[in-house]
């Protein structure tokens, strides 16, 4: 390998302004002796949230210089084997001997699982103590069984979603303000934005009358790139797996069962085999591109029993992807909460009660599985009498059940306190609950 082209690409990084970027909230903290990789859907700004990283490095008094930044998309290492990997930390090394030994050096590497057994080398890295390995790139390549065995447990993987809310009204330079009125109905209508255009950082200054293109070209590279390129053994049909994939998308909120869509399926005269689609959902969900979300139970056999629920990685996405009437604005509200609570890491089931009434999400962490679980369920709206009836119902039985002292109900704009048989159930606006520091019921 070239060391000199190597160290332009060095050189040139140092030398140019970091680019302008909105922050996210998601911390990136590294642990000792391993590398930290950044994963998530494509163009959920996985490459922005290391140039954060590197900018706050530079803010609490860290030089550029200590930053290593190698981009494996880039043409010019097109060539690039596993032999030359070493290339990097000696090109490196030439540039800025002094710093050998004797400084903490953060490599940065996007895409470098393009290149076979790169695993080796970050090992060889992390061997020298004052080394740091920060990695991001196709999220199923880095989250699957055999690269996590390679790396020996050595890499710590930090999920990054498309923008929360918050975020979201950041990057719009908007003050939250909950307490006026004006306030609260600045925030509904960003709401109600945020609702039609969803999370991904790359729409926010894009043309509106683009995002729908933009967002089905955004699914499309997800499926070339992430499933069908990902996953070169598995030759995968891609009739047969956009059809899957839009079926599955278009039920966002929902439940599913893999039995039913395989009988849809071959109504449809596409021939495959059951366990082709279990590998087409594992597919997809290590792409993340979409959730499941069992049954809560303690038992594994109740939570395989029972159908499961699916969310996709953006609403909006969904919408653009989903044919026929769509996602609705309910189900959109319902994956937006359900994002919020993955991204404040709670582990997350749905709940059905003796009579077969369903609780959205019962919530746990993993730190905390002996405190009670949060419950929490979605309506965009509660004025209706029909609706209220509903979506209350089962949720006093459930708290009891599961030894909940409160449940919250996310609302677009409704906000009340009741009580269900001495439970208390804290009606709440999403623009409200999704700014809480704390969500309430926690």
């Amino acid at each position: 390998m070239n060391l000199t082209t190597l160290q332009r690409i060095m050189a040139d990084f140092h030398a140019r302004p970091l680019p302008a970027l909105t922050v996210r909230d998601k911390p990136i903290r590294f642990v000792r002796d391993m590398s930290l990789s950044i994963v998530g859907a494509r163009r959920s700004g996985k490459t922005y949230r290391t140039y954060q990283f590197i900018k706050n490095h530079i803010e609490q008094g860290g030089h550029i210089e200590n930053i290593c930044r190698v981009q494996f998309n880039d043409h010019r290492l097109s060539a690039m084997k596993r032999a030359d990997l070493s290339s990097v930390d000696e090109a490196y090394y030439a540039l800025y001997p002094e710093k050998r030994g004797r400084e903490e050096v953060f490599f940065v590497f996007d895409e470098i699982h393009r290149i076979e057994g790169w695993e080796d080398y970050i090992l060889h890295l992390l061997d020298e103590p004052l080394q740091r390995v920060l990695i991001t790139g196709s999220t199923s390549r880095l989250l699957s069984g055999e690269i996590a065995s390679s790396l020996r447990g050595k890499n710590m993987p930090v999920a990054l979603y498309p923008f929360s809310f918050r975020e979201f009204l950041r990057h719009y330079k908007v003050a939250p303000d909950v307490m006026t009125s004006r306030g609260q109905g600045h925030l509904r209508k960003r709401l109600r934005h945020y609702l039609q255009q969803g999370g991904f950082p790359g729409l926010l200054d894009a043309d509106e009358r683009l995002h729908i293109d933009l967002l089905q070209t955004y699914w499309d590279t997800m499926v070339l790139r992430d499933i069908i390129e990902a996953h070169p053994r598995a030759n995968i049909p891609i009739a047969v797996f956009s059809h899957f994939a839009q079926a599955l998308v278009a039920r966002t909120a929902c439940p599913f069962t893999v039995r039913a869509m395989v009988g849809g399926m071959r109504e449809a005269g596409l021939s495959f085999t059951a366990e082709t689609i279990y590998s087409y959902l594992r597919f997809l969900e290590e792409a993340f591109m979409v959730f499941t979300v069992p049954v809560f139970s303690p038992s594994e056999k109740v939570r395989q029993r029972n159908y499961h629920k699916v969310y996709a990685v953006d609403w909006a996405l969904a919408q653009a992807i989903a044919s026929a009437e769509g996602v609705d604005v309910s189900r959109q509200l319902e994956n937006m909460v359900y994002l919020e609570l993955r991204r404040r890491g709670w582990e997350v089931s749905y709940f059905r009660t003796r009579q077969g009434w369903e609780i959205d999400f019962v919530a746990v962490r993993q730190a905390e599985r002996q405190r009670p679980p949060m419950i929490c369920q979605v309506a965009y709206s509660m004025q209706r009498k029909e609706v209220r009836e509903r979506e209350l119902r089962g949720l006093a039985e459930t708290a009891r059940h599961l030894r909940a002292t409160r449940v919250t109900v996310v609302t677009f704009n409704d906000e009340e306190t009741v009580a269900l048989d001495g439970i208390r159930v804290d009606i709440i606006p999403a623009w409200k609950w999704l700014l809480a520091e704390a969500i309430p019921g926690q």
